[in-house]
């Protein structure tokens, strides 16, 4: 039955990334990364790996996390984005090992790209993927966003990246590597409109926010999206008081939010995606 549900499993997969809007390079292209990720050998999957996503190269640390921002990134479409201009002023909060800054790279090419990633493993990744693939007015720092100058101290997950944070440990079942990592005011590198801000930094989004209120930088990006970490570290509820913050200046927004059915009443840590945009630049419906 394991066997059937496989196979149902992996078709079902197969038809719905051939049939991906929007996709660069292609559905196929993306098709073919993804088989490669699903065919990897189960007895490397801790060790350092690369795949083609057509004439892009994607290096990662592991099988892990690799697949899962694979997914999360080309496969999901998180980051789709309807852009007024061929080359759009992109900054890339939390960008790990560059896969969203590739993607918005396939998508527009002429884009210039400011990424911050503090994590030091990920941030040679991340510059690794930038220059095997050429990549153009990509600027790259290794540093957190805060809402102050200074240092803090970083909890590396060193087998799934994406779960390290400044706030705490996102997985109990994992030990982090705490390290002292750079901070900086993202409002500081932000001296011209942006077209649209990426903001994924596992619960730093309050620091981030305080700072572009407080700079009044906040009124020079268009759009975001940012992946807000609902009771990460707390158990304080008051995702209503960033939204506020949203409609307070001006944004309309969508949210995105998937939670197992067990756990939809049972107050715990849930991703939220807020896609947010200035009103009056709406994306206009066919």
């Amino acid at each position: 039955m394991s066997s059937i549900l496989s196979t149902f499993e992996f078709i079902r997969d197969r038809r719905r990334i051939l049939r991906l809007p929007h996709a660069k390079p292609s559905a196929k292209a993306i098709y073919h990364a993804w088989l490669q990720l699903r065919r990897y050998p189960e007895a490397n999957r801790d060790q350092p790996l690369t795949i083609e996503l057509g004439n892009t190269v994607i290096h990662a640390q592991n099988w892990l996390e690799l697949d899962f921002l694979f997914n999360e990134v080309f496969v999901g479409n998180e980051y789709l984005v309807k852009l007024p201009r061929r080359d759009p002023f992109i900054i890339d909060c939390g960008a790990n090992i560059g896969c969203a800054t590739l993607y918005f790279k396939l998508h527009y090419p002429d884009a210039r790209i400011l990424a911050f990633e503090p994590n030091p493993f990920c941030f040679e990744m991340l510059r690794k993927n930038v220059e095997v693939n050429g990549l153009k007015n990509v600027t790259l720092v290794q540093a957190a966003c805060a809402s102050a100058p200074g240092t803090t101290t970083f909890h590396v997950n060193p087998a799934f990246s994406p779960l390290s944070s400044a706030v705490g440990n996102r997985d109990e079942k994992q030990k982090t590597v705490p390290i002292e990592v750079k901070l900086v005011k993202l409002s500081d590198s932000i001296t011209e409109q942006v077209d649209l801000l990426k903001l994924d930094i596992e619960g730093g989004e309050w620091e981030v926010f305080a700072d572009l209120v407080a700079s009044g930088k906040l009124a020079r990006i268009d759009r975001m999206a940012i992946e807000y970490h609902h009771r990460f570290g707390t158990t304080e509820v008051k995702m209503s008081r960033f939204l506020k913050i949203l409609e307070d200046a001006g944004y309309t927004y969508s949210l995105g939010v998937e939670i197992r059915a067990e756990r939809r009443f049972m107050g715990v840590f849930q991703d939220v995606m807020i896609y947010a945009v200035k009103l009056g630049m709406e994306d206009k419906t066919s």
